[in-house]
């Protein structure tokens, strides 16, 4: 073979090896599932499209179905990426979404995408795990924490305590610094809520909203700004500043192009290893006061839960029982990776989502003034004669049009927007094939009217849970799915000529749902109908100037408001 032979199959070879290489990089969508065609004929994908909705929006969750299910006004559909990334499948029927994550949890499991966010940080929390034996063996080790009755005893009084002290808090602000005008709610919810979670996780109580009511009580006596005020925190407020940073931490490295590293190198700052050593201690030693009570008891008094004063007292009682009966050692929780990733886990969620959740239903009392008015004559007429009627009375009091309020403000809220699954076998979503090992985002956020679904293509289950439950959403009661309207959660109650309250009229996806979903659902609920109830009875949530009516939000590890104010008149 001549030179000049040689030198054209060698271009030729390296010609047809560019092409081949080049064509790889083009993404690769999945058969039979809608997308973008354009998108398909780059090598950027859907990529483009992303980073423009991004800039309209805080919220990347939301971008990923603007520009896929909604762009293309089909319930499923994939984001596309280049040839070395696998598409990403999104779901935006509320039906079929709440159809996987309850009743086909074979099928798909958390999402590899989602366990790298939090698995560099809390690699042995429940969130940081796929669905395995271990996983179910911790779930029901804490499951007994999550029954209301114990919830009543251990987390109701520091709940209403909570929310006696912002309270208090905002009459203080409303007839002093802040007379007529809107404040910032979201850090008041936030340390409410963490007080909360602190004490009902470990029994102790961090103090931290007793310290801002007593910091602002010091400024409005003195006249001084609050950089001027020299009060000291409690010791245990170093909780606060170590909670915000992991969360901070959190969803600053999700929102790298490459989280899993990001989160990973995080574990390795002096910060990180700060926030650890501060919380593991303060845990470690709630644990040894717990244990060294327990393990003074004889086998038949750890059968009595009498003595548990929080979630971790149940777990430690549990196990040093265990331990006795099978005549061995109770093992040393301080050193329970499993354990203490799980209470850090709850530390973090189990406070800052129920914050957003409540700053977003101030903003839509403000909104919906109407709202307001009719829900505070509901709660004056079934709990008269009080503005702080008891916890037991809160709870335990009927009013569907208070339930009604509380899950039409969680539905909208949307504080956890997304869900991301795996389809662990080949299966199908609504008619489409979805093959093993396909990533799915599912929309949980019920915020818009439903995208046309041929019905029949629905999965067994689908069709089942509609034909139980006679879901409320048709095409004309989608239609107003964006805006706050309680009255779709009633029907007639023909017994007492009034309202009753339907928990079917929409699926209920706020809290995800299945083994996967929100293990502080009931926790959460709780808090969220203690708090709505004393604040309506005690403050009228008046409007907001026009800079700050705004129902853009800003996404980090939970949805919240970018503008969480309130402008009160104390009843």
């Amino acid at each position: 073979m001549d030179a000049t032979m040689l030198r054209t199959v060698v271009i030729g070879a390296s010609a047809v090896a560019v092409i081949v290489i080049w064509r790889k990089l083009y993404p690769k969508p999945y058969p039979g599932i809608p997308y973008v065609e354009a998108s398909a004929q780059r090598i950027s994908g859907d990529i483009p499209h992303l980073m423009e909705a991004m800039k309209l929006s805080d919220e990347a969750t939301n971008s990923m179905f603007a520009i896929s299910t909604q762009k293309l006004g089909t319930p499923i559909a994939q984001v596309l990426f280049p040839g070395f990334a696998k598409p990403l499948i999104t779901v935006d029927d509320p039906i079929e979404v709440e159809d996987i994550v309850v009743r086909r949890q074979k099928e798909f499991d958390k999402s590899p995408m989602a366990v790298q966010i939090f698995e560099p940080m809390f690699p042995h929390g429940s969130l940081s795990q796929f669905t395995t034996p271990k996983l179910k063996e911790q779930k029901r080790l804490w499951g007994d924490v999550m029954k209301v009755d114990f919830l009543r005893k251990a987390a109701g009084p520091k709940i209403y305590t909570a929310m006696l002290e912002v309270l208090e808090l905002w009459q203080i602000k409303a007839s002093s610094i802040y007379e007529d005008k809107p404040f910032s709610v979201i850090d008041d919810f936030k340390n409410a809520t963490l007080d909360v979670i602190w004490a009902s996780l470990v029994g102790n109580e961090p103090g931290i909203m007793r310290f801002e009511i007593e910091k602002l009580k010091e400024q409005t006596a003195s006249g001084k700004g609050e950089n001027e005020i020299k009060t000291n925190p409690p010791p245990s407020a170093a909780i606060k500043d170590e909670v915000a940073y992991v969360e901070h931490a959190i969803a600053k490295n999700a929102r790298t192009p490459m989280p899993t590293w990001a989160q990973k190198l995080e574990t390795y700052t002096p910060r990180y290893r700060k926030f650890r050593r501060t919380i593991s201690s303060k845990i470690s030693q709630a644990m040894k006061d717990s244990v060294n009570r327990y393990e003074r008891l004889q086998a038949g008094a750890l059968e009595d839960d009498a003595s548990d004063t929080c979630m971790m007292d149940l777990v430690l009682r549990r196990q040093i029982l265990e331990a006795k009966k099978k005549g061995e050692p109770p093992s040393d929780p301080t050193k329970d990776q499993y354990m203490l990733d799980e209470m850090f886990i709850m530390l973090v969620g189990g406070h800052d989502s129920t914050a957003n959740a409540l700053a977003w239903f101030l903003r839509f009392m403000e909104l919906y003034p109407s709202v307001q008015k009719d829900l505070r004559t509901e709660l004056e007429a079934a709990l008269p004669h009080s503005k702080a009627p008891s916890l037991d009375q809160i709870l335990d009091t009927n009013i569907p049009y208070l339930d009604a309020v509380c899950e039409e403000s969680l539905r909208l809220a949307g504080t956890s927007k997304g869900n991301l699954r795996q389809a662990v076998t080949d299966t199908e979503i609504l008619g489409c094939r979805i093959p093993k090992g396909a990533e799915v985002l599912l929309n949980l956020h019920i915020n818009h009217p439903l995208l046309p679904v041929d019905d029949l293509k629905r999965s067994p289950s689908s069709k089942a849970a509609i034909d139980k439950h006679g879901y409320r959403l048709s095409d004309t009661t989608s239609s107003s799915l964006s805006l706050f309207d309680p009255a779709r959660w009633l029907t007639k109650d023909e017994a007492t000529n009034g309202g009753a309250f339907n928990p079917y009229a929409v699926p209920s996806l706020a809290f995800g749902g299945g083994l996967r979903g929100c293990f502080g659902r009931k926790l959460a609920t709780m808090e969220f109908r203690i708090a709505v109830v004393l604040l309506i009875l005690n403050f009228e949530f008046l409007e907001l100037p026009q800079e700050l009516k705004s129902m853009l939000a800003s996404e980090a590890i939970f949805r919240q408001p970018q503008k969480p104010f309130a402008r009160v008149r104390v009843l």
